[in-house]
């Protein structure tokens, strides 16, 4: 290539350039979110014996603070990160993260069956990589002790990988130090009401919240006449269909793309081409019944002057190329000044919360406002994010409104319920997607798991965020996001059961699949509320895995496939394509199917069940069946 053709191509591309950034478009770095750095156990170690009954923590080497807070707790500050406890023979260890395991290729983008309650035989990091974005330091031990590590610091957990007798915890202490807890407790409840009295408590959403939701991903440009006011039609479609079918009304979500600008979010300006009228348009749905959510992000961007970017970076707010700085107090009011001037304009109820596990600067070379830089900050940041918009919606909304956050951390659960990222209902296989049972199969497990971490308000994508490709896995997650404390219906592409993605388009059985379960969730909106509120008091979650009711009886400690939902039904699902029976285990009780009262049993005992597919397996625990509804089925 001869100079001036060469130069002619440069002069070509910038002017390009420079056309996409006067159009407003931008040019993202992306950073490799998706790899934590190298976090290995590391520094001076301190050795500990940790004896539940008769509660003690002992230092037995290593120089570290030990101080017995009260009968429960015990704090440890160190300038070193790197503690080492024994493990027993048998002793399990439960909670850390919603992750199944710590590689993301395994436990979300080709996911496989791996992954149980117990986390003994891993190494867990302590950094948020998208998309199931759960990561809290704490766990509890099948010996009866949690131990909870404060602040946001990048670390790591070896969890007996790589001596079976040992847990090795390995942080990297920012200024502040190392500082962690031991906690006891005569139940798993108790020990959780220690830990979330020191994290802080689950907040304590409205009851609407408890209603089933319904989304899409992306809305698409397709404008239609409704009662006279041109309105997005996909919306419509739901609306409407809904009110035909008589399906329960509850919260109606509008993803990303909502907004102009890049990404379908430049700012808080609606895009009028794919949603006009808005103010009109969530009118309607308020009248109708609906409650409001709009999807946001950690995100600055935009080189227009309307845009949120172009403003971040005259004023300094900005990390990076694309994240606001939300360790920057004047860019918080900045963004918080955004928030409530929107939400008293069009009068929305709630926020979903995305992204912040991703894109925000993390390098040991990224220096934040406050001093820190972004390797410190990579946990704190999505606690930050969570709080700038919990604090800026409450002022407008007073408690009535939800932050649903996919990035959780230390705190989070103060501010925000949480969902489970990217749940998968097909995975990349040979060039093209396929579907898959295995992302329901790891919602099972990360329903509970989220309990242990302090997030008792949960739900996931029914049927996958990339959606499913088998009818039987859309019924078997209806079936089980019923019995979650969420059940958000929506993800990318269509799954709505009057056009389904799968044979037949119009799908008689799944509509009343659909009808049922929604409904039997409706009408459980007040049991669960009484659940949130026990929650928001006490920190006992929602959904208990069944070693919590049962701590003596070794079939339940490592039993992922069953849960309690509250006190009163023991859920156990179907997640394989095709199955159309299942063993259940009951523990020691009195039991009685949900769908035939006439079958009885007294536990412990195991028990084999049919289960069609508009069936989903659920027993009820008879000394708590008062707690329940009258009629949770009739009807349906």
């Amino acid at each position: 290539m001869n100079k001036k053709v060469f130069w002619s191509l440069v002069v070509c591309l910038l002017l390009v350039s420079c056309a996409a950034m006067m159009d407003g478009l931008q040019n993202i770095v992306v950073p490799d979110f998706f790899h934590p750095p190298k976090l290995e156990v590391q520094g001076p170690a301190i050795d500990l014996t940790v004896v539940p009954k008769p509660w003690q923590v002992a230092i037995k080497s290593g120089d570290a603070k030990l101080e017995k807070l009260d009968a429960h707790v015990y704090k440890l500050t160190s300038k070193s990160g790197h503690l080492r406890i024994p493990l027993e023979k048998g002793e399990l260890i439960y909670g850390l993260t919603e992750r199944l395991v710590a590689p993301r290729g395994p436990s979300e983008m080709q996911i496989q069956e791996i992954g149980s309650l117990d986390r003994r035989g891993e190494i867990v990091y302590q950094w948020e990589i998208p998309s199931f974005a759960a990561y809290v330091p704490f766990y509890i031990s099948s010996r009866g002790y949690g131990m909870w590590v404060q602040g946001w610091d990048p670390g790591a957990w070896d969890v007996g990988k790589t001596n079976p007798d040992l847990l090795e915890v390995g942080f990297y202490p920012g200024k502040q130090g190392f500082t962690c807890y031991f906690i006891t407790g005569d139940s798993y409840p108790e020990i959780m009401n220690h830990f979330t009295n020191l994290m802080g408590r689950p907040i304590l959403p409205p009851k609407w919240s408890y209603s089933p939701w319904r989304w899409r991903d992306e809305h698409r440009r397709i404008i239609t006449d409704f009662e006279g006011v041109k309105m997005n039609a996909d919306l419509v479609e739901d609306i409407t269909m809904y009110e035909k079918l008589g399906f329960p009304k509850g919260i109606y979500l509008i993803d990303r793309p909502w907004a102009e600008g890049n990404y379908g979010y430049g700012g808080f300006t609606w895009d009028e081409t794919r949603f006009p009228n808005p103010k009109k348009m969530i009118d309607m749905l308020h009248k109708r019944g609906w409650h409001v959510m709009l999807w946001a992000g950690p995100w600055a961007l935009g080189y227009k002057k309307d845009e949120f970017g172009y403003e971040a970076r005259q004023n300094g707010y900005m990390i990076g190329n694309r994240n606001i700085d939300f360790t920057n107090p004047q860019a918080v009011e900045w963004q918080k000044a955004k928030i409530v001037d929107f939400m008293k304009t069009y009068g929305t109820d709630a926020w979903k919360l995305d992204r912040a596990d991703e894109y925000n600067p993390s390098q040991p070379t990224d220096i934040y406002f406050n001093g820190e830089s972004g390797f410190q900050n990579h946990n704190l940041y999505p606690f930050l994010y969570a709080q700038t918009f919990s604090d800026a919606t409450r002022s407008v909304r007073g408690d009535d409104f939800i932050i649903m956050s996919r990035p959780a951390q230390n705190g989070t659960t103060k501010y925000a319920i949480h969902y489970g990222g990217d749940s998968p209902g097909a995975v990349l296989a040979h060039g093209k997607m396929t579907g898959t049972d295995l992302g329901l199969r790891a919602v099972i497990i990360e329903v509970q798991r989220n309990a242990i971490l302090g997030f008792p308000t949960w739900g996931s994508d029914t049927g996958g965020y990339e959606p499913f490709r088998d009818r039987d896995v859309f019924a078997r997650w209806l079936e089980v996001s019923c019995f979650c404390p969420l059940m958000e219906i929506g993800g990318v592409g269509p799954r709505t059961v009057w056009n389904m993605p799968t044979e037949p388009k119009n799908d008689p059985e799944l509509i009343k699949i659909y009808h049922r379960y929604t409904w039997i969730h409706e009408r459980m909106v007040d049991y669960t509320y009484a659940l949130a509120q026990k929650a928001h008091e006490t920190g006992d979650p929602i959904v208990h895995p069944l070693f919590f009711d049962w701590p003596d009886d070794p079939k339940v400690a490592n039993l992922w496939d069953e849960y309690l939902y509250g006190p009163s039904l023991l859920v156990a699902p179907i997640w394989k394509i095709g199955m159309r029976s299942r063993e259940v285990y009951l523990p020691k009780g009195e039991w009685q199917d949900l769908w035939d009262p006439s079958k009885k049993y007294s536990g412990p005992a195991t028990v084999k069940v049919e289960v069609p597919l508009d069936k989903i397996t659920v027993f009820v625990r008879m000394e708590q069946a008062s707690l329940l509804p009258k009629g949770l089925i009739e009807g349906l």
